[in-house]
């Protein structure tokens, strides 16, 4: 990337949180022939709960040049010691930095609270190109043992079979 050029995406592509009447933007996202292998399917009522701030969660619109771009879901965990959990990012044109621009963003925020100590999620297995994404911010597959990956479990979900967790710390993300 040209020096600068990181500047000019992250002021173009933006969050913001989430609102009812973006309901169908995001489920015809979702819903997409191209994504809905990838991408877990929520009903609208899980999306409208989440826009509402249900359970912790938190529910972005990404915006590119104004334009609503993807969206991002994510809970909080941090009162039960499992940081925050990027639950789905989903961008309509990859391969732009669009997604990058938006999870970069959506670190700045979560860290700024002196409560979150760290970020993490969960990509499949043979999503390379997210895999990619999230190693090029700064996060590192997370091996825990069984009894914490339980209690990650609990407070989020567990990962599926070829998927696995990864993280990004506080003080990886401060050098970074």
């Amino acid at each position: 990337m040209v020096p600068g050029q990181q500047a000019a995406l992250t002021t173009a592509v933006r969050l913001r949180p989430s609102r009812p009447e973006d309901l169908r933007f995001v489920t015809a996202l979702e819903r997409h022939p191209d994504n809905c292998e990838l991408i877990g399917q929520w009903s609208d009522a899980e999306h409208l709960a989440a826009m509402a701030g249900s359970r912790g969660r938190s529910h972005w619109i990404v915006e590119r040049d104004g334009e609503p771009a993807g969206y991002l879901i994510a809970y909080d965990c941090s009162g039960v010691g499992t940081g925050v959990y990027v639950k789905r990012l989903l961008v309509a044109d990859k391969g732009r930095g669009t997604g990058r621009a938006a999870l970069a963003q959506f670190l700045e925020r979560a860290f700024a609270s002196a409560q979150v100590s760290f970020v993490w999620l969960i990509v499949r297995g043979e999503n390379v190109r997210a895999q990619a994404l999230y190693a090029s911010l700064g996060f590192e597959r997370l091996e825990l043992a069984s009894e914490q990956a339980e209690r990650f479990d609990r407070a989020a979900e567990p990962p599926m079979a070829e998927a696995f967790r990864m993280c990004l710390d506080r003080g990886r993300h401060l050098r970074a």
